[in-house]
Protein backbone atom coordinates (compact mmCIF):
# COMPACT_ATOMS: atom_id res chain seq x y z
CA UNK A 1 0.00 0.00 0.00
CA UNK A 2 1.33 3.62 -0.99
CA UNK A 3 1.28 6.31 2.05
CA UNK A 4 -0.48 8.07 -0.36
CA UNK A 5 -3.41 6.49 -0.80
CA UNK A 6 -6.86 7.41 0.02
CA UNK A 7 -5.54 11.36 0.48
CA UNK A 8 -7.21 13.25 -1.89
CA UNK A 9 -5.30 15.11 -4.33
CA UNK A 10 -5.25 18.90 -4.04
CA UNK A 11 -6.94 20.71 -6.72
CA UNK A 12 -5.07 23.24 -8.96
CA UNK A 13 -5.73 26.52 -8.34
CA UNK A 14 -7.06 26.87 -11.65
CA UNK A 15 -9.45 23.89 -10.95
CA UNK A 16 -10.04 26.00 -7.82
CA UNK A 17 -11.02 29.14 -9.68
CA UNK A 18 -13.05 27.54 -12.21
CA UNK A 19 -15.20 25.66 -9.70
CA UNK A 20 -15.76 28.75 -7.77
CA UNK A 21 -16.51 30.85 -11.39
CA UNK A 22 -19.47 27.90 -12.26
CA UNK A 23 -20.64 28.25 -8.71
CA UNK A 24 -21.27 32.13 -9.17
CA UNK A 25 -22.85 31.28 -12.53
CA UNK A 26 -24.80 28.67 -11.78
CA UNK A 27 -26.26 30.02 -7.82
CA UNK A 28 -27.65 33.65 -7.49
CA UNK A 29 -27.42 33.29 -3.82
CA UNK A 30 -23.91 32.44 -4.29
CA UNK A 31 -23.08 35.27 -6.25
CA UNK A 32 -25.37 37.48 -3.70
CA UNK A 33 -22.82 36.34 -1.19
CA UNK A 34 -19.67 37.36 -3.36
CA UNK A 35 -21.23 40.90 -3.78
CA UNK A 36 -22.52 41.38 -0.21
CA UNK A 37 -18.60 41.28 0.69
CA UNK A 38 -17.51 43.84 -1.63
CA UNK A 39 -17.69 47.70 -0.13
CA UNK A 40 -19.14 48.98 -2.97
CA UNK A 41 -22.39 47.71 -2.05
CA UNK A 42 -22.25 48.56 1.87
CA UNK A 43 -25.23 51.43 1.46
CA UNK A 44 -27.41 48.86 -0.32
CA UNK A 45 -29.67 46.93 2.39
CA UNK A 46 -29.58 43.45 1.26
CA UNK A 47 -33.17 43.13 -0.10
CA UNK A 48 -31.95 45.50 -2.55
CA UNK A 49 -28.92 44.07 -3.24
CA UNK A 50 -30.14 40.24 -4.65
CA UNK A 51 -31.92 41.99 -7.33
CA UNK A 52 -28.50 43.78 -8.39
CA UNK A 53 -26.95 40.40 -8.44
CA UNK A 54 -28.70 38.76 -10.82
CA UNK A 55 -28.09 41.62 -13.09
CA UNK A 56 -24.04 41.14 -13.53
CA UNK A 57 -22.28 38.34 -15.31
CA UNK A 58 -19.31 36.68 -13.69
CA UNK A 59 -16.16 36.60 -15.75
CA UNK A 60 -12.64 35.75 -15.80
CA UNK A 61 -9.50 37.18 -16.78
CA UNK A 62 -6.20 35.90 -16.71
CA UNK A 63 -2.96 37.47 -16.14
CA UNK A 64 -1.90 40.09 -18.46
CA UNK A 65 -5.63 40.75 -19.91
CA UNK A 66 -7.23 44.13 -19.87
CA UNK A 67 -10.52 44.16 -17.90
CA UNK A 68 -10.53 47.95 -19.28
CA UNK A 69 -8.86 50.56 -22.21
CA UNK A 70 -7.74 54.22 -21.37
CA UNK A 71 -9.95 55.95 -23.69
CA UNK A 72 -12.54 53.09 -24.64
CA UNK A 73 -16.14 54.23 -24.03
CA UNK A 74 -17.53 52.75 -20.14
CA UNK A 75 -20.21 50.08 -21.09
CA UNK A 76 -19.66 48.40 -17.85
CA UNK A 77 -18.33 48.44 -14.73
CA UNK A 78 -16.93 45.52 -12.29
CA UNK A 79 -16.60 44.84 -9.02
CA UNK A 80 -13.74 42.56 -8.19
CA UNK A 81 -14.40 38.94 -6.35
CA UNK A 82 -11.27 37.32 -6.87
CA UNK A 83 -7.54 38.84 -7.84
CA UNK A 84 -6.05 42.10 -8.17
CA UNK A 85 -5.26 44.56 -10.95
CA UNK A 86 -2.94 46.95 -12.15
CA UNK A 87 -4.02 50.38 -12.95
CA UNK A 88 -1.96 53.02 -15.63
CA UNK A 89 -2.46 55.64 -16.70
CA UNK A 90 -0.43 56.73 -19.76
CA UNK A 91 1.65 53.65 -19.29
CA UNK A 92 2.89 54.20 -15.82
CA UNK A 93 1.08 52.29 -12.49
CA UNK A 94 -0.16 54.57 -10.71
CA UNK A 95 -2.50 51.91 -8.64
CA UNK A 96 -3.75 48.59 -7.87
CA UNK A 97 -7.73 47.90 -7.86
CA UNK A 98 -8.02 44.24 -4.92
CA UNK A 99 -11.24 42.07 -4.17
CA UNK A 100 -13.69 43.81 -3.03
CA UNK A 101 -13.26 47.16 -5.03
CA UNK A 102 -15.16 48.28 -7.99
CA UNK A 103 -13.57 48.78 -11.43
CA UNK A 104 -14.97 51.83 -14.01
CA UNK A 105 -17.74 52.67 -11.57
CA UNK A 106 -17.31 56.81 -11.99
CA UNK A 107 -17.22 56.86 -16.03
CA UNK A 108 -19.91 54.26 -15.59
CA UNK A 109 -22.57 55.97 -13.78
CA UNK A 110 -21.71 59.52 -15.62
CA UNK A 111 -23.95 60.99 -17.62
CA UNK A 112 -22.73 62.15 -20.87
CA UNK A 113 -19.99 59.95 -23.23
CA UNK A 114 -17.22 59.99 -20.61
CA UNK A 115 -14.41 57.54 -21.77
CA UNK A 116 -12.24 55.34 -19.37
CA UNK A 117 -9.29 57.40 -17.23
CA UNK A 118 -6.92 54.14 -17.36
CA UNK A 119 -5.95 50.84 -18.51
CA UNK A 120 -6.67 47.70 -15.62
CA UNK A 121 -4.88 45.18 -16.43
CA UNK A 122 -5.39 41.52 -14.60
CA UNK A 123 -2.28 40.40 -12.72
CA UNK A 124 -2.94 36.87 -12.30
CA UNK A 125 -6.54 35.03 -12.28
CA UNK A 126 -9.12 37.79 -11.78
CA UNK A 127 -12.86 36.84 -11.17
CA UNK A 128 -15.23 40.15 -11.49
CA UNK A 129 -18.97 40.52 -11.64
CA UNK A 130 -19.72 42.39 -14.69
CA UNK A 131 -22.88 45.21 -14.51
CA UNK A 132 -23.97 46.26 -17.45
CA UNK A 133 -25.94 49.61 -18.65
CA UNK A 134 -29.03 47.72 -19.96
CA UNK A 135 -29.17 45.55 -16.33
CA UNK A 136 -28.40 49.01 -14.32
CA UNK A 137 -30.99 50.90 -16.30
CA UNK A 138 -33.60 48.37 -15.84
CA UNK A 139 -32.67 48.62 -11.92
CA UNK A 140 -32.61 52.15 -11.84
CA UNK A 141 -36.43 52.40 -12.72
CA UNK A 142 -37.37 51.94 -9.13
CA UNK A 143 -36.67 55.31 -7.18
CA UNK A 144 -35.47 53.20 -4.04
CA UNK A 145 -32.93 51.50 -6.28
CA UNK A 146 -31.28 54.20 -7.70
CA UNK A 147 -30.79 55.94 -4.26
CA UNK A 148 -29.22 53.18 -3.14
CA UNK A 149 -26.53 52.76 -5.95
CA UNK A 150 -26.21 56.24 -6.10
CA UNK A 151 -24.99 56.40 -2.07
CA UNK A 152 -22.56 53.57 -2.96
CA UNK A 153 -20.79 55.47 -5.89
CA UNK A 154 -20.93 58.23 -3.79
CA UNK A 155 -18.93 56.21 -1.08
CA UNK A 156 -17.00 54.60 -3.35
CA UNK A 157 -15.61 57.91 -5.37
CA UNK A 158 -15.32 59.53 -2.11
CA UNK A 159 -12.76 56.26 -0.59
CA UNK A 160 -11.17 56.77 -4.28
CA UNK A 161 -10.60 60.69 -3.76
CA UNK A 162 -9.20 60.05 -0.06
CA UNK A 163 -6.93 57.59 -1.57
CA UNK A 164 -5.57 59.87 -3.96
CA UNK A 165 -5.09 62.76 -1.72
CA UNK A 166 -3.10 60.37 0.77
CA UNK A 167 -0.75 59.38 -2.37
CA UNK A 168 -0.24 63.47 -3.17
CA UNK A 169 0.60 64.08 0.13
CA UNK A 170 3.28 61.56 0.32
CA UNK A 171 4.94 62.23 -3.15
CA UNK A 172 5.24 66.09 -1.85
CA UNK A 173 6.95 64.87 1.19
CA UNK A 174 9.31 62.48 -1.04
CA UNK A 175 9.98 65.96 -2.90
CA UNK A 176 10.37 68.26 0.52
CA UNK A 177 7.23 70.38 -0.86
CA UNK A 178 5.22 69.15 2.40
CA UNK A 179 6.52 68.78 5.62
CA UNK A 180 4.88 66.86 8.41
Amino acid sequence: MNKFDGILPIPSIEESLASFTKRLDDDISERFNELRKCSFFDPVPSEWLKPISEECVIRKFYAGNKLTTEGDASNNFYVVLFGSTTVSCDNEVVGTIVSGECIGEGTFFASGNVSRSATVTADEHVIVAEFNRLGISRLQRNATTQSYLDKALLLALFKKLQGANRKIQELLRLTGQLTA
